[in-house]
């Protein structure tokens, strides 16, 4: 299993920069030389393609930093039943975080 979930770090870490930098680009940079304000950026926002690229972010760069927690983890002679507690931990901290980056998002477009 670990090597599996190591290369989907790798994965994610790709997705990541390619992510990363469209949300850049497109939300930050390509306004024609005038500066961009809160409310141009939350217009923006609203669209479904930058709302799927949030989460797209949101959730790959969770699973990338949590999953390089666990693997520091890994490092650390533990045994069986630490690992899985560590690992559960882990992932219900991950989803927490995923469940309120994604109803944030939401409350904060449905505010606007």
């Amino acid at each position: 299993m670990h090597a599996w979930t190591w290369f989907l770090q790798r994965i994610s870490a790709v997705i990541l920069v390619i992510a990363l930098g469209l949300h850049i680009g497109f939300l930050h940079f390509s306004n024609a030389g005038e500066p961009l304000n809160y409310s141009d950026i939350m217009v923006r926002l609203k669209t479904p393609v930058f709302i799927s690229l949030d989460i797209l972010l949101l959730i790959f760069g969770l699973y990338h930093a949590l999953y390089g927690l666990y693997s520091i983890f890994l490092d650390f002679d533990s045994g069986k039943k630490e690992k899985l507690v560590v690992l559960g931990l882990l992932v219900v901290m991950g989803l927490g975080f995923v469940g309120f980056g994604i109803f944030g998002l939401f409350y904060t477009i449905r505010s606007l």
